[in-house]
Order: C-alpha cells, then sequence, then structure tokens
C-alpha cells in the first residue's frame, strides 16, 4: 500500500474508533501487550462479508466467538513459540475456535502444556453452548 507504518496505525485508530474493526492485544507481560501486533476483528460479519466473500469461514466463526466473548471477558489471544491460541481470558480460560478442524500437533502441546483454569475448543456451532458456562 506503501504507506508508513505510523499511517497505517493511525487508520486502524480511525477504523476502530468508527466501531469498523476491534483489536486484540497479546496476552503477556507489559511490553508484549504492546509490542506485539493486534489481532482484528470485524464489528459487523456482513461488512466482513463484503470485503471478504465466502472463502475462509473458519475466520468468520472465530471473529463470531470473538464478538459473542467480547461483552463478558477481558479477552487476549496466546502466541508462544510460534503457536497461538485464539483467545485467552483474564481470568486464564483457553479458548480455541477450529470450524470444523483439528488442533494440529504444536496447538495441542500449548494447549495441553499451558496452565489454565478452564480449556475449550470450539470446533462447531453446536458447541457453542460452552461459552455460556464460563
Amino acid at each position: 500500500m506503501k504507506i508508513s507504518p505510523d499511517t497505517a496505525r493511525r487508520y486502524l485508530n480511525y477504523f476502530e474508533e468508527a466501531f469498523l474493526i476491534h483489536l486484540l492485544p497479546r496476552w503477556g507481560k507489559t511490553n508484549e501487550k504492546l509490542l506485539s501486533p493486534k489481532k482484528i476483528y470485524a464489528c459487523d460479519l456482513g461488512i466482513k462479508h463484503l470485503f471478504m466473500g465466502d472463502r475462509d469461514l473458519g475466520s468468520y466463526f472465530e471473529n463470531y466467538l470473538y464478538l459473542k466473548l467480547r461483552n463478558n471477558k477481558e479477552l487476549y489471544y496466546l502466541y508462544e513459540e510460534g503457536n497461538e491460541i485464539d483467545f485467552i481470558t483474564s481470568d486464564k480460560i483457553l479458548i480455541e475456535s477450529k470450524y470444523n478442524e483439528d488442533l494440529n500437533e504444536k496447538q495441542i502441546k500449548l494447549f495441553d502444556n499451558y496452565n489454565a483454569e478452564k480449556k475449550l475448543v470450539i470446533d462447531s456451532v453446536n458447541k457453542l453452548y460452552l461459552l455460556d458456562e464460563i
């Protein structure tokens, strides 16, 4: 796009202030939260569909989970050693979104070994009820 990082950051802030997107910080120490890239979620899945089409249903599912969780929990994403878990809450609940998929081997290792109060894998619409229990 040939714009500076500062301009891109400013545009992202404009989009966030206009309620077009939400930015999700990384879980970790203060420096990790501030310096790590943030994940971007659309505020409206219909608008996302206008730009993205039907390309990646998994990203829509993850975005939907984010929108469902964001009002009840303080959310972050977990990133360690090149592996990512979609959501971790401030009260240490791990949530991985997989739309009709399985976790890969490295994600399973991070998911199983991470010290959390509760761990959820939401891999279909039929498991959305699990979110009501947290």
